[in-house]
């Protein structure tokens, strides 16, 4: 079944749980996305979102922000030899909320014990919730 995260075509509560892995930042409305969850989720059900993040310890933030500005747009150039291939990255994990107002947004859309777990230093961040 194929279907858009602002339009799961499954009936109300009919899921146990629902991930979604490195994707929410692409989404054009992520509230109404994460409102769709709600609805497809049945109470008592989970909610695991795996993100890029930043890291907030700040000599950790500077290399990788380095890294990540400079280092990894050039790399993706050169592998795949597309001028843009990973430019868009950095740019969508700068535009995308930070960990606890990611959270609270889950929050505000019918989840609860809402925790945002931070790897890899922050790099990533496992936000898991459970449908209210």
């Amino acid at each position: 079944m194929r279907g858009d995260a602002l339009g799961i075509p499954i009936r109300d509560g009919w899921a146990d749980g629902a991930t979604i892995g490195f994707g929410i930042r692409n989404v054009i409305d992520p509230g109404a996305a994460l409102q769709e969850l709600a609805r497809v989720i049945r109470p008592g059900g989970t909610l695991a979102i795996l993100e890029l993040g930043e890291p907030v310890v700040p000599g950790v933030r500077a290399i990788y922000n380095w890294y990540f500005r400079r280092v990894l747009p050039r790399l993706g150039r050169l592998v795949s030899h597309h001028d843009s291939a990973y430019s868009y990255l950095p740019a969508s994990v700068g535009s995308f909320p930070r960990a606890s107002t990611f959270a609270a947004m889950i929050s505000s859309h019918g989840f609860v014990d809402v925790t945002a777990v931070p790897l890899t230093l922050g790099v990533v961040y496992l936000y898991v919730a459970t449908r209210a």
